[in-house]
């Protein structure tokens, strides 16, 4: 068997110890982990977190009804005004979407994009408002930015 010299084991031992600062005290590690990362900020209050998640769910209901939260809602909170300037760009750019949509549906191809929109639409808005939820952004893939 080999045997480890003393200068190695010394060197296995500090690696494994937790830094130190000159008082003899652990400090801190300096990275974070994903989990804080992840966290929702500070800044986004429970209140905030919802009314931006209804921006997303009343998009399902229409156009206007997180018009209407967005509006409402945008002064008091920042975080709310951003969810909902994305999903107003989201239906505006939605709305576009079965437009044209509707006008290839006589050639066939419009009412399979009719059918994929609708669900697209569904899981994109259920997305946004689990982003929300958990105070993360949230930008739609497929909207346009009117509103900035």
């Amino acid at each position: 068997m080999h045997k480890r010299g003393a200068y190695m084991d010394e060197m296995d031992k500090a690696q494994t110890e937790e830094p130190s600062s000159e008082s003899g005290r652990p400090t801190a590690p300096a990275a974070t982990s994903d989990a804080e990362e992840a966290a929702p900020q500070p800044e986004t209050s429970r209140e905030a977190r919802n009314m931006a998640m209804l921006c997303h769910l009343l998009g399902v209901a229409g156009f206007f009804a997180p018009l209407v939260i967005w509006l409402i809602e945008r002064e008091k909170h920042r975080f709310v005004d951003e969810h909902g300037r994305d999903a107003m760009n989201y239906q505006v750019s939605l709305l576009l979407y079965y437009a044209v949509s509707f006008l290839l549906t006589p050639l066939i191809v419009g009412a399979l994009m009719l059918c994929v929109l609708s669900v697209v639409h569904v899981v994109l808005i259920i997305m946004g408002a689990v982003k929300a939820s958990h105070g993360e952004p949230w930008h739609y893939p497929i909207a346009v930015s009117f509103l900035k």
